[in-house]
């Protein structure tokens, strides 16, 4: 299963070759050109006529990188991209190119002051535990990921880097359709650390139109306002209005709505100035109309993520139907 292998591949920002390893594989076959640039940017491109559309999902997922190793085998680390301290005591995660597995320690209860207790967790304080390990093992730099392996049950997908494995999966059944339209899939790197790839790619690629397909944030927990659950797991796909990094165009948003109304595909609103995506990059360049597209993940920049099944296939549907309908004339 395509989703299963990108979730359980590593690849923080700058460490994304695995991910697009496996990217070119499988659309080899479903391109008429294909390259990558030198920020390691991967474009696949398919002719046809009409107004070209530009599709990006970026392949970095957040984790972690080595910043020293101590002689018992305990790593200092930093983070690299968003997540929050707290959800990082007692993750088991996977460090450098030999995968060693290690487990991010922090202080029993029994040992905290009372204060200690009440406080937050601060990163500062954390270290990863790799147990017996030599001089050669670990070296600074190395790439740290959450170990955590896909899994399925009945509707529900769990993993780690649903934000943004499942724009990657989306992108690739987008170029496997072969839909006879002009199209450019930019799977971009460096997403999670400030967009960085989209600043790139947005200066090689020339588009009338541009979409983020994205895996974000799902806000059906309990406690929150009804008014507050925006977008909502099992709703189907998440339109953008506005981030934080983007006014979505208001005609592309509209040709998106009308595209999921004329195929009966179900969609939702994503909370409007939160969060930001590859688009909000890369249509600064020539103010390309651009928008998002996303599915709703729960617990995303955590150690495992869940997703429906059912709002992924709807994900790839909408793309596939707005893209259809953006070269038929917004």
């Amino acid at each position: 299963m395509l989703l299963k292998e990108l979730s359980n591949a590593r690849g923080i920002a700058g460490y994304e070759n695995d991910v697009r390893s496996i990217i070119k594989d499988n659309i080899l076959d479903y391109c008429d050109k294909m390259r990558t640039d030198a920020m390691g940017n991967l474009y696949a491109t398919q002719s046809g006529s009409g107004p070209s559309i530009c599709l990006l999902a970026h392949m970095d997922e957040v984790g972690m990188m080595a910043t020293a190793i101590e002689e018992n085998g305990i790593i200092d680390f930093d983070t690299v991209g968003g997540i929050r301290d707290d959800l990082l005591p007692g993750a088991v995660v996977s460090i450098g190119e030999k995968r060693l597995s290690g487990v991010v320690g922090f202080p029993p209860l029994h040992l905290q002051s009372k204060e200690k207790k009440d406080s937050p967790v601060k990163k500062s304080e954390l270290r990863i535990d790799c147990g017996d390990i030599g001089p050669e093992d670990v070296q600074i730099g190395d790439m740290i990921t959450f170990e955590t392996s896909f899994r399925s049950q009945g509707d529900i997908y769990m993993g780690k880097a649903f934000d943004d494995r499942i724009g990657c999966v989306c992108l690739i059944e987008m170029l496997k359709a072969q839909l006879g339209i002009p199209i450019t899939c930019i799977f971009t790197v460096q997403e999670e650390i400030g967009t960085r790839g989209a600043m790139v790619a947005r200066t090689k690629v020339n588009c009338d139109y541009a979409i983020a397909c994205e895996g974000t944030f799902a806000l059906d927990f309990p406690g929150l306002a009804k008014e507050e659950r925006m977008p909502v797991m099992g709703n189907g796909p998440a339109i953008t209005i506005s981030d934080n990094t983007l006014i979505a165009d208001k005609l592309l948003r509209e040709s998106i709505e009308a595209a999921a109304y004329e195929n009966d595909i179900p969609y939702q609103y994503k909370k409007p100035f939160a969060g930001g995506t590859d688009a909000g990059a890369f249509h600064l360049e020539n103010g390309t109309p651009s928008g998002v597209i996303a599915t709703a993940c729960r617990y995303i920049h955590s150690p495992c993520a869940v997703a429906s099944k059912k709002d992924i296939n709807y994900t790839s549907k909408l793309i596939m139907a707005a893209s259809l309908r953006l070269v038929e004339g917004i």
